[in-house]
């Protein structure tokens, strides 16, 4: 499957299978492109650069196979697939300034129906709002901080009602919520005999940041003790005897593990081994958040210690038409699958029911955001769940991964 890769704006067009289907190749962002009323745009913006492309790039094929499968049609209706790129070129991560062009790109799209992304907490943060003013149906594959669908002790001041200016809802998640990934992160604990738990905090991003006072809160509520709180910025700018000293003080206080919570940046590795150094015996568990490759591979001898949790799953713990999905993304891509795919496939699908039970209505957003919120029980290659009156998914289930001396995730065991 030929690909057409670009430099400069959107860094990547999906070329011959979006067209093979008769849809819109992705386009550099602020393209002049015209559509008609018959013509509906699906947006997806994801980090797509840097180490974390290729299960990026992954959801993103998964979606524009969902819409090969539809012919690039709901009846009459031409479905249009657009992919944008919220990562900048040095950093390899979400940047503020991508993230809001992309989220303008859409909104001033007079065909945009829906928008899957962000992957990110703090990027979603960003794009949610201007969606939302726009009545444009927002998916996520990631961004599990709670205050976008919950009020929480944990939440940022005015959330959840400061991502939804208009009052509706227009955000929904395929994840659970950070809440949910704590009480999972609960249940872990109690399985490995672990009553003793410190809780750090990665300031450096503090909506991703949210699993660990959730989880001192589900700890305590759970019969663990929770033996200290910390915080501390991962960023490249913080001192390496910063790190020594939040080791030290988890250290004292004698805790049977250790869970770290934030995005995994420069610093959470060196964190982590000297956390393993002032704590040999103890469980290291990382937040989901922390599944990425430049943490993973540096993680030297603490990666023994090491557990991370994930509500993305292995590919055989998926409905048979999961499995029906990964040939066909065989087949198309000559190449292996992940699981990620099976979130963009399942993004698009969702919304080209919900386009197809609308009908002529799907060009109307409000018309369109009431059907999607409508379609009740889902049957998909997730599984059966359902979207709640908040936009969270019914969906619990989490992994934990052991992590091997590569940095490669060894399913350990499924947390319901």
């Amino acid at each position: 499957m030929t690909r057409v890769t670009r430099t400069a704006g959107v860094v990547l067009a999906l070329g011959l299978l979006l067209a093979a289907c008769g849809g819109k190749r992705a386009t550099v962002q602020g393209g002049n492109d015209t559509f008609t009323a018959t013509t509906l745009t699906v947006y997806a913006d994801l980090p797509l650069q840097g180490p974390d492309f290729s299960r990026q790039l992954s959801i993103a094929d998964g979606a524009a196979l969902a819409l090969y499968a539809a012919g690039g049609h709901v009846g009459p209706l031409h479905v249009s697939f657009v992919l944008l790129n919220d990562a900048g070129y040095q950093s390899g991560s979400w940047t503020a300034p991508q993230t809001g062009d992309s989220a303008r790109t859409a909104s001033t799209d007079q065909s945009s129906v829906a928008y899957i992304g962000d992957f990110d907490s703090g990027a979603t943060a960003i794009s949610q709002k201007l969606n939302n003013e726009n009545d444009i149906v927002q998916i996520l594959p990631g961004s599990g901080y709670v205050g976008f669908t919950d009020a929480s002790p944990v939440d940022q001041p005015g959330d959840p009602e400061a991502y939804y200016p208009d009052g509706s809802r227009t955000l929904v998640r395929l994840i659970p919520s950070d809440a949910v990934q704590a009480r999972a992160i609960v249940t872990l604990l109690h399985a490995q005999g672990i009553r003793r738990l410190y809780v750090i905090s990665d300031t450096s991003d503090p909506l991703s940041a949210d699993v660990a006072p959730l989880t001192a809160a589900a700890a305590a509520s759970g019969a663990i003790t929770v033996t200290g709180r910390g915080q501390i910025s991962t960023a490249a700018t913080t001192p390496l005897s910063a790190y020594r000293a939040a080791a030290a003080a988890a250290g004292a206080t004698h805790p049977g593990a250790v869970l770290l919570a934030g995005p995994g940046d420069t610093g959470a590795a060196t964190l982590w081994r000297d956390l393993h150094a002032a704590l040999p015996n103890a469980r290291l568990v990382g937040a989901s958040t922390l599944a990425r490759s430049p943490f993973l591979e540096s993680l030297g001898g603490a990666a023994a210690a090491s557990e991370i949790v994930s509500p993305y799953l292995e590919p055989g713990q998926y409905p048979p038409s999961a499995q029906a999905v990964f040939e066909r993304y065989r087949a198309r891509f000559h190449a292996a699958p992940t699981a990620y795919a099976l979130y963009g496939y399942e993004a698009m699908r969702i919304v080209l029911a919900a386009i197809k039970r609308a009908g002529r209505r799907a060009p109307d957003r409000a018309s369109f955001l009431r059907t999607f919120h409508s379609l009740g029980e889902i049957a998909g290659v997730l599984g059966d769940f359902r979207f709640n009156a908040n936009g969270d998914t019914s969906a619990t289930t989490f992994d934990a991964y052991r992590v091997s001396g590569s940095g490669a995730l060894i399913l350990a065991r499924a947390l319901p």
